[in-house]
């Protein structure tokens, strides 16, 4: 009988040891698949505010569509530092790099800074399908230094291939997708330059 209890005991504490290990979080980040590194030849300054995404996809989980009505979260696989600040550092530097300046700034910033131009962005669809196709829609606003006068409101609508199903292929087709948009935005600066 105690040989018994002490092998549904040892049953137990293996159960429970098993029970007690989670997988591992995976964290991912948008960035560029070109070097960064620039030589700056431009003097323009531009503030970038924090990216406005929808609350269902503005979260750390990574959010999948699954079908039309479907979407999965992905528990142990998370956007480093959130969504909204990934993609609003990867537009800044991407509009550094566009436009040769080292004067991009992202919200929130000092009441004293000047700059040539603000810009806002509304995305209202982040959408990726493993295996499938990546998307990205909404619209931008350029405004004056100041903040405080509309210069030019595009939108905006890209697709990209996510070529497998890993959250990394994710990650860098998402990152394709907002590279394009930073060189539609960078696009309508240079317009208004000239």
């Amino acid at each position: 009988m105690n040989n018994f209890r002490n092998i549904i005991l040892i049953f137990l504490a293996v159960l429970l040891s098993a029970c007690g290990t989670s997988p591992k979080t995976h964290f991912y980040l948008l960035s560029a698949e070109h070097d960064t590194d620039i030589t700056t030849t431009d003097k323009i300054s531009i503030g970038v505010w924090k990216v406005k995404l929808p609350e269902l996809i503005d979260r750390p989980e990574i959010v999948t569509r699954t079908g039309m009505h479907t979407i999965d979260l992905a528990d142990f696989h998370r956007w480093a530092g959130g969504l909204s600040s990934n993609v609003s550092l990867l537009i800044a530097n991407e509009l550094s790099y566009n436009l040769k300046t080292g004067h991009v700034d992202v919200s929130p910033w000092s009441s004293y800074r000047n700059f040539d131009y603000q810009i806002k962005v509304h995305i209202r669809e982040f959408d990726s399908v493993p295996g499938g196709t990546g998307s990205i829609k909404g619209a931008f606003v350029i405004l004056n230094g100041k903040g405080n006068k509309k210069i030019i409101e595009e939108g905006f609508s890209f697709k990209e291939e996510v070529k497998d199903e890993s959250y990394s292929e994710i990650a860098a087709a998402m990152s394709r997708l907002v590279v394009s948009l930073s060189t539609q935005i960078s696009q309508a600066i240079k317009t208004q330059k000239n």
